[in-house]
């Protein structure tokens, strides 16, 4: 038995030895946390693979990736093959080994796998190797597919890159290249203007003020640069964009030189676009567009107290932010993230992935965009960089990246890095609508989900899921939501917003026999609008329509602040612009609706100036037009202006999450234009009025071709056979099924409760199209590219459009099946009279 003695040395050994576990066990936790592996941005490594003519042309240059992506809708190129189907490729390495390389092609809509093969024999001269392999005979005639380019490099890493290809017999491209080329070298001396003068369409409306935009309609001293005096700073990038046994769609990218008026120069990012037909005469420019972008440098570009000079740019809309005070101002400039100080009159670069004496391409390449996210009193900035990453720790993927710069430490350290398999385009539109951060929560929104992470811990919680396009809606700075609870657009009784600065929540609820619509977000408050469900009606094709008879706006505070109320005047579409609400009204017409006059509801601070930074422009003699940045708090002095850079970039390996999603970007419209994506839309009447305004086409998620602006000049279809059914509109809808080889039968589908649409979407291998609200010339091309289209004449009348001119217009009347035709101006009165709908297909 232990004594008392031994029983309370025993108690104390035993408490030495839990407090030592205990320390060492603390110490142990401390030195694992601090483990994490710190690096800052490290150089480019990744080569580049172009393709080359036989001529020795490089072009549409490939970038790599780390990982596999889903490359759906990274088609901006299209790479022509021959006949022979052989491919050469070109590959700058930049010194880096390559051990292998092999080749996978791929159906561009399923992904199915038609050939996979490594090439055997490459031979390396310096940084270059050169490639050839020829294609099995697996693939088709003008149809689009994607090639894959597997690169094997040292440390048994790899390197993918991805492109879409074409073959065909008339897809010589080298006379277009010669073509572009020459016209380029033209624009670089004037006294050559001659040579390129009948290909342009100069006219007195131009406004001829402005180098950051020219284009087929400027004037020929604009076309050749003016009194700027330019020169090439580098090689010349070639992009083929499109291509048929006609015309060809051509980008060139630069740097280019020129001298400003301080003795020094400035460099310029420059981006043309051809669009050219080519005939056994003769070449036909068809539309010609050029942007100039200068790359700021902070030296000289404080004009005034009050103004940063951009210089020339294609367009006046800056990426911006200040703190309240306007001390410390940052904005973004040609991929690159700069901040002014008032205070200490520094310009700062804070991020970059632009390189000293490199050539540029992998550095200066710009598939990725930046979210100012908030900006402290004493300059420190939080920011997050979305879409491909040039170099660094995360070269060759795609993700969102969020830092926190000290501007006194001058340090940015990433805070947590979200790595996301897929494109930059389908990222840029399905992620980064919020980019917050809340003190340790950082919130995104990617693809239908709201996460917020803990950038402590590294938890992530789903806040809100299942989001549905046109059923939420978020605030400018990227801190509020209000969304559906429901998901539906149509029938929401319940609107919740979140505000995530706060962590609070605030429910509007619908009146018995109401629903709700989200509308937008004005500053911070938010507009929406309700509806009596016995007011929201469908039209033929199933298309709901939601009319309001009551919109509001409600403050930050949950106050509701305005009511827009008429009695007898719907609200069938509501758009925020600025601090107004532009509300498309409509009245009742039995069953139906017809439209009203347009009014406006104007918040009430829309006349008050706030303390922000704005952009404005300026005329100068030689370089015309200039962008500026108007500063709300004015410098001491425009001399003493210093320069530097960000000392380092801190990445941490451990800050890395990885929320297993996939992003499809389904249920949006992919609009393409002047050889770049521009936006996406979720309403495809919308999509289609921009494709058609800017000469461009749309896309659906999985790149197929939705609509194209250009049509040839006449087409007809063959072989179409009206198939009677139960009403017009199923006699159409069952006439595009047969035409396009589906067998269901629409009257029964109909007779289940399905709306024309839904019965269409049962079938295999069409995708159903509701168009209205646009004019029948810019539907046409349906026609041309094969499919018809059914167009509404009446009340529950329908003819089917089999052909056109350039003067005519040739339907089939559905409830005579007689065939007619009329002018494109006869019809298309017609048609509006009926409301201008539409329905079609594509594949």
């Amino acid at each position: 038995m232990e004594t008392k003695k031994n029983l309370k040395m025993k108690h104390w050994i035993l408490g030495i030895i839990f407090v030592v576990t205990g320390v060492l066990t603390f110490l142990t936790m401390e030195l694992e946390a601090e483990e994490a592996s710190y690096t800052t941005m490290s150089q480019a490594s990744l080569p580049i693979v172009y393709f080359k003519t036989d001529a020795g042309n490089s072009y549409n240059a490939l970038h790599g990736y780390t990982e596999e992506i889903d490359s759906t809708m990274d088609c901006e190129d299209i790479t022509p093959i021959g006949t022979d189907r052989s491919v050469s490729l070109s590959i700058n390495t930049y010194g880096t080994e390559v051990e292998g390389i092999t080749y996978k092609v791929r159906d561009l809509d399923s992904g199915d796998l038609y050939e996979s093969n490594e090439v055997k024999d490459f031979s390396v001269v310096s940084d270059y190797i050169d490639v050839s392999f020829t294609l099995k005979n697996l693939i088709d005639d003008d149809v689009k597919y994607s090639l894959e380019i597997v690169l094997d490099l040292e440390g048994d890493k790899e390197a993918h890159y991805y492109a879409n290809i074409i073959k065909g017999d008339s897809y010589d491209i080298q006379e277009y290249l010669d073509f572009v080329l020459n016209f380029n070298e033209v624009t670089f001396d004037s006294s050559r203007v001659n040579e390129i003068a009948n290909y342009l369409e100069s006219s007195s409306s131009s406004a001829n003020d402005n180098f950051g935009h020219v284009d087929i309609y400027s004037s020929s001293s604009m076309i050749t640069w003016g009194d700027l005096d330019p020169y090439l700073e580098s090689d010349i990038q070639i992009s083929v964009k499109d291509v048929n046994s006609e015309i060809a769609v051509i980008c060139l990218e630069y740097r280019m030189g020129a001298e400003n008026s301080y003795g020094s120069y400035d460099t310029y990012v420059v981006n043309e676009y051809y669009r050219v037909r080519k005939t056994s005469q003769r070449f036909y420019l068809l539309n010609y567009e050029r942007d100039a972008n200068q790359i700021f440098d902070a030296k000289n570009d404080l004009v005034t107290t009050t103004r940063i000079d951009l210089g020339i740019t294609s367009t006046t809309e800056v990426n911006m932010l200040s703190d309240e005070d306007g001390a410390y101002n940052y904005f973004v400039n040609n991929g690159s993230l700069w901040c002014y100080s008032v205070s200490d009159n520094i310009f700062t670069s804070v991020f970059s992935f632009s390189s000293e004496d490199t050539d540029s391409v992998r550095e200066d390449y710009l598939d990725h965009d930046f979210k100012l996210i908030n900006v402290d009193s004493n300059g420190d900035a939080t920011f997050a960089v979305m879409g491909y990453m040039n170099r660094g720790e995360h070269e060759g993927e795609v993700g969102i990246s969020l830092y926190q710069y000290d501007y006194s430490d001058n340090i940015v350290n990433e805070v947590v890095f979200i790595p996301l398999n897929t494109s930059y385009t389908v990222l840029s539109e399905n992620a980064g609508g919020i980019a917050y951060l809340n003190e340790n929560k950082f919130y995104c929104l990617v693809d239908d989900t709201l996460y917020s992470i803990d950038i402590s811990s590294l938890e992530i919680m789903e806040v809100v899921t299942d989001l549905v396009e046109g059923t939420y809606a978020v605030s400018e700075d990227g801190s509020t939501i209000c969304y559906s609870t429901s998901g539906d657009l149509n029938n929401t009784d319940t609107l919740r917003i979140y505000n995530m600065a706060n962590s609070s929540d605030y429910q509007i609820k619908a009146d018995e026999g109401d629903s709700l619509n989200v509308i937008g977000f004005i500053d911070g408050d938010c507009a929406y609008g309700i509806a009596h469900k016995s007011d929201i009606s469908s039209d033929d094709m199933g298309n709901e329509i939601f009319a309001m008879y009551k919109v509001c706006i409600m403050d930050s505070e949950y106050n509701v602040i305005k009511e827009y109320e008429q009695d007898g005047i719907y609200i069938s579409n509501a758009e925020i612009d600025g601090k107004r609400v532009t509300l498309t009204r409509v009245t009742k017409s039995g069953d139906s609706y017809v439209s009203s006059t347009i009014d406006q509801l104007i918040n009430k601070d829309e006349n008050v100036v706030e303390d922000e930074l704005s952009v404005v422009t300026a005329t100068t003699t030689a370089r015309l037009t200039e962008t500026r940045i108007l500063l709300f708090k004015a410098a001491s002095s425009t001399s003493g202006v210093s320069l530097r850079a960000s000392e380092k970039i801190v990445y941490n390996e451990k800050k890395w999450v990885d929320l297993d999603k996939t992003i499809t970007g389904e249920g949006k419209y992919y609009v393409y234009a002047y050889g770049r994506y521009l936006q996406s839309y979720e309403n495809l009447n919308t999509a289609i009025s921009k494709a058609y305004d800017s000469y461009g086409y749309v896309l659906d998620n999985n790149a197929n071709l939705v609509y194209r602006r250009y049509k040839s000049t006449q087409s007809s279809l063959s072989n179409l056979s009206i198939t009677s059914s139960s009403s017009t509109i199923a006699t159409a809808a069952q006439t595009l099924a047969n035409y396009a080889g589906e067998n269901i039968n629409i009257a029964s589908l109909m007779s289940s409760g399905l709306s024309v649409i839904d019965a269409l979407k049962t079938a295999d291998n069409l995708q159903p199209l509701s168009i209205s609200g646009l004019s029948v010339d810019k539907l046409l091309n349906y026609v041309a590219d094969g499919y018809p289209l059914v167009a509404k004449t009446g009340d529950n009348s329908y003819c089917i459009i089999t052909a056109y001119d350039s003067d005519n217009i040739t339907y089939i009347d559905l409830a005579t099946s007689a065939t007619e035709t009329k002018t494109i101006t006869a019809a298309s009165k017609i048609f509006t009279e009926a409301g201008n709908v539409y329905l079609t297909y594509y594949k």
